[in-house]
C-alpha cells in the first residue's frame, strides 16, 4: 500500500532536487527553511523541499523495516520477496521510471544477494512475454540492465551470463525479423541494453581469460550492422562510449554506420513513437539520508579508464563523472563522428 500511494500519488516523481544539492543532511536543510533566513524564492520551495525530506526518511525507514523483518526466519524472506516483486509488477513497473522508490527492491535484493538472480530473471521473464506492450518490455529491460550495472551483489558471472542471454535473444530476433517492416521496438531497447552494458562494465569482460571467446558469442559486430539499424536508435550518450570503447579494443568499427545515421533527415522510430529509452533506472538517489543508506551497494562506472591487456596499453581519455545526467538529457539524435575520438597507446 505505501509502494502504491508513493508511485500511484506521484510523490516520488514530484518531488524535486533543487535543494538537494546542497551541502549537509536533508534534516539540517529543512529546518533550514523553518528559520525564516531565506528569500521569497526558497519560502516559496519550503513545502517541496519538505516533502523530499519526508521521502527520503520514509524510504530509508521502510527498506530497514524490510530488511530487519525478513531477515528473521527463511519464510519471511520469501514473503518480503514475493511482495516487493508484486509490488514492483503492479506499481513502478508500470510507472514512469520513479527516481528513488525502485531501490526499495534494489537495497532488499543486496542485502539478500543469495536471492540476486530472482529480480534478473523476473526483468528478463517481462521482457521476453510478448503479450506485454512494447513500452513494458522496454522499461523491463531498462532495469534489468541498469541493476546489473549497478548493484554490488550482481558478480561478473552474472553480468556475463546477462550479456549472453541478451545477446542470443538479440541474435534470434535478428534471424527472424530482420526482413520484417515494424517498429522493432523491443530489439531496439535489447540492443540498447547491451551496448550499455558492454559500455558500464567493459572491464568485467577483458579482465578474464576467455575474453575473446566471450566476445565472439556475443559477435557485437552483426548487431550492430544488421538491417535494422539499432544504432540509429540508441541513446547518443550510450552510443558515444560505446563507439569509444569498441574502436578502442578494435571489436566493432561503428564510425561508418554513425555517419551514415547523421545524415538521415527522417526521425528514428523511436522518436516517432515517443519512447522514453533516454531515462534509466537506479541512477544515484539525491535522497541524502535514504542514499547513504544504498551507497554502500552502488557500483559507478569507473571516471577513467587505463589498463594492459596482452601487451597493448588502453586509455579512456573522457572523464564519465556526468553519466546519469548525460543519460537523462541525451535526445535521440545519434552524436557526430567528430566526437567520438578515443587514446590508444601501443608499446
Amino acid at each position: 500500500a505505501v509502494v502504491s500511494s508513493l508511485c500511484t500519488g506521484k510523490t516520488d516523481v514530484d518531488v524535486g532536487c533543487s535543494y538537494l544539492d546542497q551541502s549537509g543532511t536533508d534534516q539540517d536543510l529543512l529546518f533550514s527553511l523553518e528559520k525564516g533566513d531565506r528569500g521569497e524564492e526558497e519560502e516559496g520551495d519550503s513545502e517541496e523541499c519538505e516533502s523530499a525530506f519526508k521521502l527520503s526518511e520514509l524510504l530509508h525507514d521502510l527498506a530497514l523495516y524490510a530488511k530487519k523483518q525478513s531477515s528473521l526466519s527463511e519464510g519471511t524472506t520469501s514473503a518480503w520477496c514475493r511482495a516487493l516483486l508484486l509490488a514492483f509488477d503492479c506499481h513502478i513497473l508500470r510507472a514512469h521510471i520513479p527516481p528513488n522508490v525502485p531501490f526499495l527492491l534494489f537495497h532488499f535484493f543486496n542485502t539478500h544477494p543469495t536471492l540476486r538472480n530472482v529480480p534478473l530473471d523476473y526483468f528478463w521473464s517481462v521482457f521476453t512475454d510478448v503479450n506485454q506492450p512494447a513500452i513494458i518490455r522496454q522499461s523491463a529491460v531498462m532495469y534489468l540492465t541498469s541493476f546489473t550495472n549497478r548493484a554490488v551483489c550482481v558478480s561478473r558471472t552474472d553480468y556475463k551470463r546477462i550479456t549472453l542471454v541478451i545477446s542470443s535473444w538479440c541474435h534470434g530476433y535478428i534471424d527472424r525479423n530482420e526482413n520484417v517492416k515494424c517498429s522493432h521496438t523491443p530489439f531496439f531497447a535489447a540492443s540498447q541494453a547491451l551496448f550499455y552494458l558492454f559500455s558500464y562494465r567493459h572491464k568485467d569482460i577483458f579482465s578474464s581469460a576467455d575474453w575473446k571467446g566471450f566476445l565472439a558469442q556475443v559477435d557485437l559486430h552483426r548487431i550492430v550492422f544488421c538491417k535494422l539499424n539499432p544504432l540509429r536508435h540508441c541513446n547518443p550518450h550510450i552510443l558515444r562510449m560505446f563507439n569509444k570503447l569498441t574502436s578502442m579494443y578494435e571489436i566493432v568499427t561503428c564510425a561508418a554506420v554513425i555517419e551514415r545515421n547523421s545524415r538521415l533527415l527522417l526521425p528514428s522510430s523511436s522518436q516517432q513513437h515517443g519512447q522514453g529509452s533516454e531515462d534509466y533506472p537506479f541512477k544515484r538517489s539525491t535522497l541524502r539520508t535514504f542514499s547513504r543508506l544504498i551507497e554502500p551497494f552502488f557500483r559507478d562506472m569507473e571516471c577513467s579508464s587505463e589498463f594492459q591487456s596482452e601487451g597493448r596499453q588502453y586509455k579512456v581519455s573522457e572523464n564519465f563523472e556526468d553519466w546519469d545526467h548525460a543519460l537523462s538529457e541525451a535526445g535521440s539524435v545519434p552524436l557526430s563522428p567528430a566526437f567520438l575520438t578515443m587514446s590508444v597507446d601501443d608499446h
